[in-house]
C-alpha cells in the first residue's frame, strides 16, 4: 500500500482539485490510502476532506495544530499504513495513471526513495516574461539511480515509511509555517537519509510526472524576492557554511550587496536580450542568486549572534 500525503492550510479549493485527482487513480483503491493532514486551517478545509472521506472509504483526515509544514509532514507519516509515503502539495494535479507508475517503480526498482518531475500550471494570467521553466521541475528525462537526492522534490516525493523511524521526523524549524515563507525540510531530510544509510536506493522517475500550480502572488516581485531571501535564510541550517567568523561574514555582505548595487542598472543597460528578454528574466535568473547568498549570510550571523549571545 502507498499512503499519500497532502499536507494543507487554507487552501479549500485548491485541495479540492488535488483529492479529486487523487482520488481518480487508475490504481485499485484497495492498494492506496490517501490522508489529509489539516494543519490548523480556518477556511472550509475540513468540510472538504469530510465530503472526500464520505465518499471514498480509502480517504482519512486529520487535524494537526502544531504550526508548520514540517510538523504536518510528520504527522501525515504516523498516521500512515503503507509501506511508502507520498508528499504532494494542496495545490498540485496528479495524472490518472500517477500511483501505477509509482507501483512499477516500487515492484521494478523497490528504492528508498524516488520521485519524478513536476511542470507549471496556472489558475490566473501570467505575466508575458515569467517562463514556465520558473515553476517546473524536470532535471531528467530518462529513469535513473542517483548518487544523492538533490533533485528530488518534497511535492513529488516517495519514501519507505521505515525510514522515518531510523532517521527521525522532518525538521520543524524549516518548511512553511502558516503565511511564513520556509524552505528545505525535505532536503535536509535527503541529506540526512544519504549521509546515514550510503545503502540508500534513490530513484527518478520522469513518467511520475504531476502538475504545480503557480499561484498568482507568486509571480509577484514580492513573493519572489521574500522567497528566495527565504530559501537563503534555511539554506544555512541545509548547508552548514565551513566560515562562521563574523569579519568573513561582512566581507561576504559588502560583497553581495555591491554586486547588487552594480548589477541592476548593468542589467537594464546591458544584459543580453537573447539571453534576458525582458529585465524581469536578467533579476529573477541572475540578481536573485545574491539575494539569496544574503539571505543565507544573513542567518549566518543571526546565528553567529545568538552563540555568542
Amino acid at each position: 500500500m502507498i499512503s499519500v500525503i497532502i499536507c494543507t492550510y487554507n487552501r479549500a479549493d485548491l485541495l479540492t482539485d488535488a483529492l479529486h485527482t487523487v482520488c481518480q487513480q487508475t490504481l485499485e483503491h484497495s492498494e492506496y490510502e490517501v490522508i489529509v493532514v489539516d494543519n490548523n486551517s480556518t477556511d472550509q478545509t475540513a468540510t472538504v476532506s469530510q465530503s472526500f472521506v464520505a465518499r471514498y472509504p480509502h480517504v482519512r483526515y486529520c487535524f494537526e495544530p502544531q504550526q508548520g509544514l514540517s510538523h504536518a509532514r510528520n504527522r501525515g507519516w504516523h498516521e500512515a499504513k503503507g509501506e511508502y509515503v507520498a508528499y504532494i502539495d494542496d495545490d498540485c494535479k496528479v495524472p490518472e495513471g500517477w500511483l501505477a507508475v509509482a507501483k512499477e517503480v516500487i515492484e521494478g526498482v523497490s528504492p528508498t526513495v524516488f520521485g519524478g518531475p513536476s511542470f507549471a500550471f496556472y489558475n490566473t494570467p501570467k505575466p508575458a516574461w515569467y517562463k514556465d521553466i520558473y515553476g517546473s521541475n524536470f532535471p531528467y528525462s530518462q529513469a535513473q539511480h542517483l548518487e544523492r537526492a538533490e533533485v528530488l522534490y518534497g511535492s513529488n516525493l516517495f519514501l519507505r515509511r521505515n525510514l522515518f523511524e531510523c532517521i527521525g521526523d522532518f525538521d520543524p524549524k524549516l518548511g512553511m509555517s502558516g503565511q511564513k515563507i520556509g524552505y528545505g525540510e525535505e532536503t535536509e531530510l535527503l541529506h540526512r537519509i544519504c549521509a546515514t544509510m550510503p545503502q540508500a536506493v534513490i530513484y527518478y522517475e520522469p513518467r511520475l510526472w504531476l502538475y504545480h500550480l503557480v499561484r498568482s502572488e507568486k509571480m509577484s516581485w514580492h513573493w519572489i524576492i521574500s522567497a528566495r531571501f527565504a530559501q537563503g535564510r534555511n539554506c544555512y541550517f541545509v548547508y552548514p557554511p565551513s566560515n562562521s567568523k563574523l569579519i568573513f561574514i561582512i566581507v561576504q555582505v559588502v560583497k553581495y550587496s555591491l554586486l547588487l548595487l552594480f548589477s541592476v542598472p548593468f542589467g537594464l543597460l546591458f544584459r543580453s536580450r537573447k539571453q534576458y528578454h525582458y529585465f524581469d528574466n536578467f533579476l529573477y535568473e541572475v540578481i536573485c542568486n545574491d539575494i539569496e547568498t544574503l539571505g543565507k549570510l544573513y542567518e549566518q550571523s543571526r546565528q553567529l549572534i545568538l552563540c555568542q549571545g
